[in-house]
């Protein structure tokens, strides 16, 4: 291939050099081309790029790697992702066996990433690509796969419980962020870019936001670190106090505040599967994937609030709040709040459904065929998608993970981010609470049980022999005799 590669640049900068071109410029610039392609980019690519572009723009639109090349030029990448996680399931195990404590792989793999990403000698860039398409594709294809471990009845029973309990924690986030933004003293934009990536949906809310209220790049990166540092922290501790504080009472509350605690999809996904794996509790997973994708349909109407908010309480005022009235805007604000990888997800919960309603009729209710299909259901879920693709990807997300794009930007965001995240995830906790007390939990069940069953054991006393003294049982089988 390097050899296929290596030809196509020499032919490609003779047939683009003009006649007076010398034979070693023509020589230098195609070992350019040859560096660009075998290392996916960076200086010789643009250098590359540029001569060519001179000679003749047909050669420069031709250096683009094609598929098949980023592919490969992926594989390290995705290889270094696969094994984190492989290493951090086995480390969970082994702490898990032999000190008796439930330890989750997914965080364990995510602070060998970070570990990793931040050692002294840095990743070399042939890492890359993979770790981006490990932390972007792989990370869909997992989320896909889990909605075959979903019913649709379940999607839509859960999403609507969850419903009123997101927009209560978006709104709060989205009301209060901005005001802890300017008591700091930053921009507004840099404001509403944390309370989106925070109340809403992470990275997704930050990029969708941005050029609403023409953010720079550097309050973008600011917003981005923010999603990443608390909502790692959130990812790691959450699982752990959710059950604590909520899951020995309901499931369904601890997987609710899962996923109105934590920002990004993948860290809730990440976290939900830690909450599975520690405490073998698939409701809470289930939970908190689908009230993430409540919280994720708020975004129609957060981005238009926290543009108008910007508008006017920024100096520039209008100036800088490009219109997003337009048809072509909207359009566009869908496809980031409903992204299609889960509009596949909820098409994956239907196909599930569907085929639990095939199987369920009398022409396969006596045949394996039911058992096979929640066997292969089982398996795509928690095999392929939760294991080896979340897993995978939440290793990326550690690899990804860098220490000094906090250090450079200053405390202040990273103090407002994490008071927006405890604004949200406190009231993601309240309504949780109550959704646990509402439901009585497992615990008031059990408590109802004991106190009934005491209730009819004193109405109805069982019979008791008294006790009776050795020396005067004798004189008592006299009487009764």
């Amino acid at each position: 291939m390097r050899l296929a590669v290596a030809r196509w640049a020499a032919g490609a900068v003779r047939s683009a050099s003009p006649p007076g071109a010398t034979a070693s410029a023509s020589g230098s610039l195609a070992a350019a081309a040859w560096r660009a392609h075998a290392g996916g980019g960076g200086a010789a690519a643009s250098r590359a790029r540029r001569a060519l572009s001179d000679l003749s723009p047909s050669a420069a639109s031709n250096l683009a790697p094609t598929p098949r090349e980023r592919l490969f030029a992926a594989l390290p990448g995705l290889g270094l992702a696969c094994g984190v996680a492989q290493a951090g399931f086995y480390l969970a195990d082994e702490i898990t066996a032999r000190s008796g404590v439930p330890v989750a792989g997914v965080p364990v793999a995510i602070l060998l990433g970070a570990c990793a990403n931040n050692a002294p000698v840095p990743l070399p860039s042939a890492f890359r690509p993979g770790i981006a398409l490990a932390s972007s594709l792989v990370l869909r294809v997992g989320i896909v796969c889990v909605g075959a471990k979903l019913s649709a009845m379940d999607v839509v029973t859960d999403g609507a419980s969850s419903l009123p309990a997101a927009l209560a924690s978006v709104g709060a986030g989205v009301l209060i962020i901005p005001r802890l933004a300017r008591l700091a003293g930053l921009d507004p934009r840099l404001g509403a870019l944390l309370a989106a990536g925070t109340s809403v949906c992470g990275v997704t809310a930050v990029s969708a936001l941005a050029p609403a209220v023409a953010a720079t790049q550097a309050e973008v990166t600011v917003a981005v670190a923010n999603v990443v540092i608390w909502g790692s922290l959130g990812m790691l501790a959450l699982p752990h106090l959710a059950h604590e504080l909520l899951g020995r009472r309901s499931s369904e509350a601890a997987g609710t505040w899962i996923g109105l605690g934590v920002h990004d999809t993948a860290q809730v996904f990440a976290a939900g599967l830690s909450y599975k794996q520690s405490f073998d509790d698939d409701v809470a997973f289930r939970v908190a994937a689908v009230t993430k994708l409540a919280r994720n349909a708020t975004l129609f109407a957060a981005i238009p609030f926290l543009a108008a908010q910007v508008k006017r309480t920024h100096p520039a005022g209008a100036a800088i709040v490009k219109a997003s009235s337009s048809g072509s805007s909207s359009a566009k604000l869908f496809g980031t709040a409903i992204p299609p990888f889960l509009l596949a997800f909820l098409f994956a919960s239907a196909v599930r459904s569907a085929g639990d309603a095939v199987f369920a009729t009398r022409w396969w209710a006596e045949t394996d065929a039911p058992a096979r299909w929640n066997a292969l259901a089982k398996f795509v879920g928690d095999e392929v998608g939760a294991r080896h693709c979340l897993g995978t990807a939440t290793a990326a997300v550690g690899l990804g993970t860098s220490a000094s794009v906090a250090r450079a930007a200053g405390a202040a965001p990273f103090l407002v981010g994490g008071a927006g995240a405890a604004v949200v995830g406190g009231v993601g906790f309240a309504c949780a609470a109550l959704m646990a007390s509402a439901s009585g939990g497992r615990d008031g069940d059990e408590i109802g049980g004991l106190i009934g069953s005491l209730a009819v054991r004193r109405k109805n006393p069982p019979n008791i022999t008294p006790y009776v003294p050795p020396n005067e049982r004798g004189d008592v089988r006299r009487r009764k005799e």
